[in-house]
Protein backbone atom coordinates (compact mmCIF):
# COMPACT_ATOMS: atom_id res chain seq x y z
CA UNK A 1 0.00 0.00 0.00
CA UNK A 2 1.15 3.62 -0.81
CA UNK A 3 2.31 5.18 2.49
CA UNK A 4 1.03 8.56 1.73
CA UNK A 5 -2.74 6.93 0.99
CA UNK A 6 -2.55 5.03 4.05
CA UNK A 7 -1.25 8.17 5.78
CA UNK A 8 -4.38 9.93 4.94
CA UNK A 9 -7.03 7.38 5.35
CA UNK A 10 -5.66 6.24 8.77
CA UNK A 11 -7.17 9.05 10.68
CA UNK A 12 -10.52 8.44 9.10
CA UNK A 13 -10.28 4.74 10.54
CA UNK A 14 -9.34 6.19 13.88
CA UNK A 15 -12.28 8.47 14.11
CA UNK A 16 -14.91 6.32 12.80
CA UNK A 17 -13.87 3.45 15.46
CA UNK A 18 -13.73 6.13 18.20
CA UNK A 19 -16.99 7.20 17.29
CA UNK A 20 -18.48 3.86 17.06
CA UNK A 21 -16.50 2.82 20.78
CA UNK A 22 -18.19 5.52 22.44
CA UNK A 23 -21.72 4.80 21.32
CA UNK A 24 -21.43 0.93 21.84
CA UNK A 25 -20.05 1.90 25.01
CA UNK A 26 -22.87 3.77 26.09
CA UNK A 27 -25.24 1.79 25.14
CA UNK A 28 -23.85 -1.44 26.90
CA UNK A 29 -23.27 0.78 30.14
CA UNK A 30 -19.71 -0.02 29.94
CA UNK A 31 -18.13 3.25 29.40
CA UNK A 32 -14.95 2.76 31.39
CA UNK A 33 -11.13 3.99 30.47
CA UNK A 34 -10.42 0.23 29.62
CA UNK A 35 -12.80 -1.27 27.85
CA UNK A 36 -13.44 1.71 25.77
CA UNK A 37 -9.91 2.06 24.60
CA UNK A 38 -9.55 -1.79 24.11
CA UNK A 39 -12.84 -1.92 21.94
CA UNK A 40 -11.76 1.33 19.82
CA UNK A 41 -8.54 0.14 18.87
CA UNK A 42 -9.96 -3.77 18.22
CA UNK A 43 -12.54 -1.78 15.81
CA UNK A 44 -9.44 0.19 14.43
CA UNK A 45 -7.73 -3.01 13.46
CA UNK A 46 -10.54 -5.02 12.30
CA UNK A 47 -11.18 -2.12 10.10
CA UNK A 48 -7.21 -1.22 8.94
CA UNK A 49 -7.27 -5.05 7.80
CA UNK A 50 -9.82 -5.04 6.20
CA UNK A 51 -9.45 -1.98 4.06
CA UNK A 52 -5.99 -1.53 4.05
CA UNK A 53 -4.62 -4.97 3.86
CA UNK A 54 -1.18 -5.91 4.89
CA UNK A 55 1.16 -3.10 3.38
CA UNK A 56 0.44 -0.48 5.98
CA UNK A 57 4.22 0.81 7.37
CA UNK A 58 4.17 -0.08 10.63
CA UNK A 59 5.24 3.09 12.56
CA UNK A 60 1.93 4.64 11.06
CA UNK A 61 0.19 1.84 12.34
CA UNK A 62 1.80 2.97 15.98
CA UNK A 63 1.24 6.45 15.34
CA UNK A 64 -2.41 5.92 14.80
CA UNK A 65 -2.83 3.97 17.62
CA UNK A 66 -1.10 6.14 20.30
CA UNK A 67 -3.31 8.95 19.16
CA UNK A 68 -6.56 6.85 19.51
CA UNK A 69 -5.01 6.30 23.35
CA UNK A 70 -4.54 9.89 23.66
CA UNK A 71 -8.05 11.15 22.13
CA UNK A 72 -9.63 8.55 24.43
CA UNK A 73 -7.85 9.34 27.73
CA UNK A 74 -8.77 13.23 26.90
CA UNK A 75 -12.25 12.01 26.44
CA UNK A 76 -12.90 9.85 29.34
CA UNK A 77 -10.94 13.02 31.48
CA UNK A 78 -13.94 15.22 30.08
CA UNK A 79 -16.96 16.77 31.97
CA UNK A 80 -18.85 15.47 28.92
CA UNK A 81 -17.89 11.51 29.51
CA UNK A 82 -18.20 12.40 33.36
CA UNK A 83 -21.97 13.38 32.31
CA UNK A 84 -22.68 10.81 29.95
CA UNK A 85 -21.88 7.85 32.02
CA UNK A 86 -24.55 8.91 34.68
CA UNK A 87 -27.15 9.54 32.61
CA UNK A 88 -29.90 6.87 33.08
CA UNK A 89 -29.85 4.11 29.93
CA UNK A 90 -33.58 5.17 28.88
CA UNK A 91 -32.06 8.59 28.40
CA UNK A 92 -29.34 7.36 25.56
CA UNK A 93 -30.33 6.65 22.24
CA UNK A 94 -28.57 5.28 19.80
CA UNK A 95 -28.03 3.28 16.65
CA UNK A 96 -30.73 3.94 13.46
CA UNK A 97 -32.47 6.27 15.57
CA UNK A 98 -29.41 8.39 16.04
CA UNK A 99 -28.28 8.62 12.69
CA UNK A 100 -26.87 10.85 11.04
CA UNK A 101 -25.47 11.24 14.54
CA UNK A 102 -23.50 9.21 16.77
CA UNK A 103 -25.80 9.41 20.21
CA UNK A 104 -28.70 11.29 21.17
CA UNK A 105 -29.26 12.37 24.48
CA UNK A 106 -32.51 12.42 26.08
CA UNK A 107 -32.14 15.30 29.05
CA UNK A 108 -34.17 15.59 32.46
CA UNK A 109 -36.25 18.11 30.94
CA UNK A 110 -37.48 15.78 27.93
CA UNK A 111 -35.04 17.20 25.12
CA UNK A 112 -33.22 15.51 23.36
CA UNK A 113 -29.67 16.71 21.80
CA UNK A 114 -27.64 14.97 19.25
CA UNK A 115 -23.60 14.27 20.43
CA UNK A 116 -21.24 13.80 17.15
CA UNK A 117 -17.69 12.80 17.82
CA UNK A 118 -14.86 14.12 15.33
CA UNK A 119 -11.52 15.68 14.78
CA UNK A 120 -12.66 18.92 13.90
CA UNK A 121 -10.95 21.23 11.14
CA UNK A 122 -10.27 24.41 11.29
CA UNK A 123 -11.17 27.56 9.75
CA UNK A 124 -13.89 27.38 7.15
CA UNK A 125 -14.21 23.77 6.97
CA UNK A 126 -15.09 23.46 10.58
CA UNK A 127 -18.15 26.13 10.09
CA UNK A 128 -19.06 23.83 7.16
CA UNK A 129 -19.30 21.14 9.31
CA UNK A 130 -21.14 22.91 12.00
CA UNK A 131 -23.71 24.06 9.56
CA UNK A 132 -23.93 20.54 7.82
CA UNK A 133 -24.20 19.33 11.72
CA UNK A 134 -27.53 21.82 12.32
CA UNK A 135 -28.72 20.91 8.85
CA UNK A 136 -28.90 17.16 9.62
CA UNK A 137 -31.40 17.78 12.69
CA UNK A 138 -33.83 17.64 10.27
CA UNK A 139 -32.78 13.84 9.12
CA UNK A 140 -33.43 11.84 12.48
CA UNK A 141 -36.37 10.23 13.21
CA UNK A 142 -36.68 11.98 16.63
CA UNK A 143 -36.38 16.20 17.08
CA UNK A 144 -33.30 17.30 18.26
CA UNK A 145 -32.92 20.67 20.17
CA UNK A 146 -29.71 21.04 19.65
CA UNK A 147 -26.51 19.38 19.06
CA UNK A 148 -23.08 19.12 20.80
CA UNK A 149 -19.87 18.72 18.67
CA UNK A 150 -16.68 17.03 20.63
CA UNK A 151 -13.35 17.82 19.20
CA UNK A 152 -11.00 14.27 19.82
CA UNK A 153 -8.38 16.66 18.92
CA UNK A 154 -8.92 19.44 21.25
CA UNK A 155 -10.56 17.61 23.47
CA UNK A 156 -13.20 19.94 23.60
CA UNK A 157 -17.19 20.24 23.28
CA UNK A 158 -19.07 22.73 21.18
CA UNK A 159 -22.39 23.49 21.88
CA UNK A 160 -24.76 24.62 18.29
CA UNK A 161 -28.25 25.27 19.11
CA UNK A 162 -30.85 27.19 16.59
CA UNK A 163 -33.86 28.44 18.67
CA UNK A 164 -33.81 31.07 20.58
CA UNK A 165 -33.58 30.82 24.25
CA UNK A 166 -32.88 26.79 24.26
CA UNK A 167 -30.97 26.35 27.27
CA UNK A 168 -27.36 24.51 26.82
CA UNK A 169 -26.67 20.91 26.74
CA UNK A 170 -24.18 21.38 29.41
CA UNK A 171 -27.37 22.51 31.58
CA UNK A 172 -29.86 19.88 30.55
CA UNK A 173 -27.53 16.89 31.23
CA UNK A 174 -25.87 18.35 34.68
CA UNK A 175 -29.67 18.85 35.72
CA UNK A 176 -30.76 15.01 34.55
Amino acid sequence: MDPLLAARRLPKLAERAMRTAIARSLISRRLTPRALVDRALVMFERSVARQLGDGVRPALLFAERDRILQELRAFMASPLAARLTVLPHSAILAGRDAAPYDVLVRSGHGKVYAIVFRRLPRGGARLELFRRMMGAKTETRTPVAGVLAYDFSRATARVLLDQAGAQGVNCDLRAS
